[in-house]
């Protein structure tokens, strides 16, 4: 849920289009938590297989719109920027 109480991609089509992922893995996703995250790099994970790097996302990289807040998603407990 974005910070203004609408669902994450409710302020601009293009953060919809990037987050719905039908014709490829997108790189922009929302998590069990509520937490919208930009995977930003690959990493090599303890059973040697590639897992993704997430970093919350503060603003939508399309329009500008604050979409959540570093306090919500600590709260959330996404503070440790897990990995996928």
């Amino acid at each position: 849920m974005a910070a203004d109480g609408k669902e994450f991609g409710s302020c601009c089509e293009s953060l919809k289009e990037a987050m719905a992922g039908e014709d490829f893995e997108p790189l922009i996703s929302e998590s069990e938590e509520g937490i919208l995250y930009m995977s930003v790099g690959i990493a090599e994970m303890d059973d040697k297989e590639q897992g993704m790097i997430d970093h919350p996302m503060f603003f939508c990289p399309f329009c500008g719109t604050k979409v959540q807040t570093p306090e919500e998603v600590d709260a959330k407990g996404g503070g440790d920027h897990p990995t996928h």
